[in-house]
């Protein structure tokens, strides 16, 4: 990868994290983002809107290797529950990094 590309990534996740932090500090769903274990990187999925049971995701682009969730595709539904637990599992571990002085 050139070196223009990966400060294109690096920057782009930090947009991401920046949106991410405004969208908490307002005890927001919309705005945060969902972060999918998949193969040796992650797929990154923004909250976009915020329903009762349920959130809509759409895949963030230009993020590491652009990994997908095969059955959540480009955009998705998903249940709402699910999505506060993937998000208060990040803020807890960013928790525990930060305290060391780290953020993960």
């Amino acid at each position: 990868m050139s070196e223009e590309f990966l400060k294109m990534i690096e920057s782009n996740l930090k947009k991401l994290e920046r949106e991410d932090d405004q969208a908490k500090a307002k005890s927001q769903l919309v705005g945060r983002y969902i972060r999918e274990q998949i193969a040796d990187g992650f797929a990154y999925y923004k909250i976009v809107k915020e329903n009762k049971k349920t959130v809509r995701i759409e895949l963030v682009r230009n993020i590491g290797d652009d990994y997908s969730v095969p059955v959540w595709g480009l955009k998705a539904s998903i249940q709402k529950a699910y999505a506060i637990k993937n998000v208060g599992y990040r803020d807890r571990i960013n928790e525990i990094f930060s305290k060391k002085g780290e953020k993960k």
